[in-house]
């Protein structure tokens, strides 16, 4: 990595310049932590300092969740009709537009996002937003019932209804970091577009994005207390978000372990739910002939985003004959093609992961699959030219028993295992034996088949031959993958309630 580069030296000025003065943003108004106090944000790929975060106390908390109840019960947001909800998240979208390449520096200075990933992490957010505009136009808030007939002891009488879609209420929203634009505005879009009102708390790792966009969307015209943002390294702070009575709904984004305690704090009040949580997904190829041209999309989660990403298909499944050669295809790429280093060169593939704590419990799984069983192909260390950043080499497992821990855990980290099978009922068998079910892919030339073999996999997303959907599909998982779903008119449907009303016609 050129420490001494321009590439590296400006990228590292706007990013210090951009985030150095990030404050929290409550009821309208840009605050610092009751006590004064931040904390340090590192480049993962430098670990040098980018700049600060307010360090909130739970009392800075409970006065954001007071402003956005105050906002929600007595203010104007929640009777704003759909052409001014759709004009905010508008100005919102044209904002992040118009900011763009500010976002692109923090995202390569706070998440160590390479280039690679630039269309999900900025692009994607943007037109995310733009859909949820379109969405606040045409969604149906109205459903006619059909009219019915009723017998009474007043008599025989026509009944007339609708369905009637409420907004939820104040939202707690807890975005991860690996993503953390698209996260969070997959939280943002549908909320704002209901009419909600929210406080989020953005993930420790990931303040400053979330902030910056916090300042994007304080230049979009809402009413005070409409949108906060408060940010800290507290898990008490997260644990007032989501026990607060005067909280009608939580959205998290995170750990399987962490989404199993929102549940138990927010079933106190019974506030709906709404978790993202992890996955072990797979990719199942059934076409051999081309091995060349899959072993790139097979080896992918050892260096997009490190591997940070819960659907990323870490799970390689190939049949068996053809096992050891993709392998050896898939080591042969990541060797000559997988450039490690600093993400602010477009040319990097594979960047940091996000803290040195993270790297440990990656180190943690790679020496658990080699006591397992699970052969190592290649990897499995921390790139020897590379003395400071949170980097490890692309690793990649083979002949790996679906049942040991690296092919049943989330690792969230540049490791894959590839396992093989004997025939495609087997490959199913595999893809559904985990706790997790999240994500799937199925490739090959042969779509009736895939989508017959999508069918069988009991996972919430399956994509076929790298299909890809982020605007109108739903996105969420089986088991402990989580509950409900984000994306287009699901992920509005997820920040309103129901309400029946009936009359006699």
């Amino acid at each position: 990595m050129a420490r001494g580069g321009v590439l590296y030296r400006a990228a590292m000025e706007q990013a210090r310049a951009l985030a150095a003065s990030r404050r929290m943003f409550v009821d309208g108004k840009w605050v610092e932590a009751s006590n004064g106090a931040t904390y340090a944000i590192p480049n993962p790929a430098t670990e040098e300092p980018i700049g600060t975060a307010p360090d909130a106390t739970v009392d800075d908390m409970r006065r954001a969740i007071a402003a956005a109840r105050r906002a929600f019960d007595g203010g104007p947001w929640p009777q704003t009709s759909r052409q001014d909800r759709a004009r905010v998240l508008t100005a919102v979208a044209d904002g992040m537009e118009r900011r763009k390449e500010e976002l692109r520096q923090l995202v390569i200075a706070e998440a160590g996002a390479t280039y690679l990933t630039h269309d999900i992490q900025i692009e994607q957010p943007i037109r995310m937003m733009r859909n949820y505009a379109e969405l606040a136009l045409g969604f149906d808030f109205e459903e006619q019932l059909p009219t019915r007939v009723s017998e009474s002891m007043l008599g025989t009488q026509v009944n007339s209804g609708i369905v009637y879609r409420h907004p939820a209420g104040v939202c707690g929203l807890i975005p991860t970091w690996n993503f953390p634009l698209f996260v969070t505005v997959q939280k943002l879009g549908p909320a704002l577009a209901t009419g909600c009102t929210m406080v989020f708390k953005p993930s420790p790792y990931g303040p400053l994005i979330n902030l910056f966009l916090a300042e994007i969307v304080a230049e979009a015209d809402l009413p005070p207390g409409v949108v906060n943002f408060v940010t800290g390294q507290s898990n008490a702070i997260a644990e007032t978000l989501v026990s607060d009575p005067r909280i009608d709904k939580v959205s998290f984004t995170g750990s399987v372990a962490t989404g199993k305690k929102i549940m138990e704090a927010a079933a106190k009040t019974l506030k709906r739910v709404h978790l993202e949580l992890g996955g072990k997904s797979v990719a199942i190829f059934l076409d051999t002939d081309n091995l060349d041209l899959i072993a790139p999309q097979a080896a992918s989660p050892t260096f997009f985003h490190a591997g940070q990403g819960c659907a990323m298909t870490t799970r390689v499944l190939i049949p068996r004959e053809a096992h050891d050669t993709l392998v050896q295809k898939m080591v042969d790429f990541v060797q000559g093609m997988v450039k490690i280093g600093d993400p602010a060169d477009p040319g990097t593939f594979l960047g940091p992961v996000i803290r040195e704590e993270r790297r440990q419990k990656i180190e943690e799984y790679i020496e658990s699959g080699k006591r397992e069983g699970a052969v190592l192909a290649h990897g499995g260390g921390r790139p020897k030219d590379l003395r400071r950043g949170y980097f490890l080499e692309p690793t990649i497992f083979c002949a790996v028993p679906n049942t040991i821990r690296i092919a049943q855990e989330e690792i969230f980290g540049p490791v894959v295992s590839v396992i093989p099978f004997a025939d495609e009922d087997e490959a199913i068998r595999i893809a559904n034996d985990s706790t997790y079910g999240l994500g799937g892919m199925v490739l090959t030339r042969d779509t009736a088949k895939a989508l017959a073999l999508a069918k069988r996999i009991r996972t919430g997303v399956v994509w076929i031959n790298n299909g890809l959907n982020f605007l109108d599909a739903p996105f969420g998982g089986f088991k402990e993958s989580g509950i409900g779903r984000e994306g287009g008119r699901f992920g509005m449907e997820e920040y309103t309630e129901m309400q029946q009303i009936v009359w006699k016609a």
